[in-house]
């Protein structure tokens, strides 16, 4: 049976599901100019800025001077519509109404995402695209399971060239239970008719390694090169840790 190969450690597979942000492309690069320009957009609508800026960044997890990302906040790991209550929430606590917050978050939502580039930030980690053709010719399964929403995930395949790689493509609203609930993975074991136990999960979250541990699958790989989780957090939850898909062999 064909595997993965890691430090002479072997582990038998047919599939192979992969995250998508912070495991296929670079997290920040993709994320904190999206994030940032949402947040402009919101601060014209009201006519607002500086505090209010700096203070829904770090409601959606990023740090206003640094760019950094909370590996545990929410960007990580939530769905577009997640980040639009936490946005309204963060207004409403500025004293604006629910209902008023609700459609200005969700306005500013939709202008950037009609019209910035992301393609443009779009930077796939170093080694994916090498790593996922090899995996495909040589016979294993493909998956890619993201909180992301579809019409953005086939635009980054896309841009990728990955178009047609992935046996399976899961996206935000398609399971009742993400992350770190098991649905995900296993609607994609049941579907592709492959057992979780010859199934291996790669991302960069603990969400990500959570989920793989709640389907029993039988190996987890946290990936750091593109993430934002540092190693220290991954190590609690995934069975091994690389710093880059070049770590990765498979037989």
């Amino acid at each position: 049976m064909s595997g993965i190969e890691y430090r002479n450690r072997r582990i038998p597979c047919r599939l192979i599901i992969f995250d998508k942000d912070g495991t296929l492309i670079d997290f920040r690069a993709t994320w904190v100019p999206i994030v940032r320009e949402r947040v402009a957009t919101l601060t014209r609508l009201l006519a607002r800025n500086g505090e209010l800026e700096t203070y829904l960044l770090r409601s959606w997890g990023i740090d206003p001077v640094t760019g950094m990302i909370d590996p545990l906040g929410p960007l990580v790991v939530t769905q577009r519509s997640a980040e639009i209550t936490i946005g309204t929430l963060a207004l409403y606590q500025k004293g604006y109404s629910w209902n008023e917050s609700s459609k200005l978050v969700a306005q500013a939502f939709d202008q950037v995402d009609a019209n910035i580039d992301r393609m443009r930030t779009l930077r796939p980690a170093d080694g994916i695209q090498e790593l996922l053709f090899n995996l495909k010719r040589r016979g294993f399964s493909l998956a890619l399971a993201t909180s992301d929403e579809r019409r953005d995930t086939e635009a980054m395949l896309s841009s990728l060239c990955m178009e047609g790689i992935f046996d399976k493509v899961l996206c935000a609203g398609e399971v009742n239970s993400p992350k770190p609930n098991a649905e995900s993975i296993l609607a994609i074991c049941r579907q592709l008719s492959i057992d979780p136990k010859e199934t291996i999960f790669v991302g960069d979250s603990m969400a990500d390694m959570i989920m793989g541990k709640n389907a029993g699958i039988a190996l987890t790989i946290g990936v750091l090169q593109s993430g934002v989780t540092p190693r220290e957090e991954l190590e609690k939850a995934a069975d091994i840790v690389i710093d880059s898909f070049g770590e990765l062999k498979s037989y």
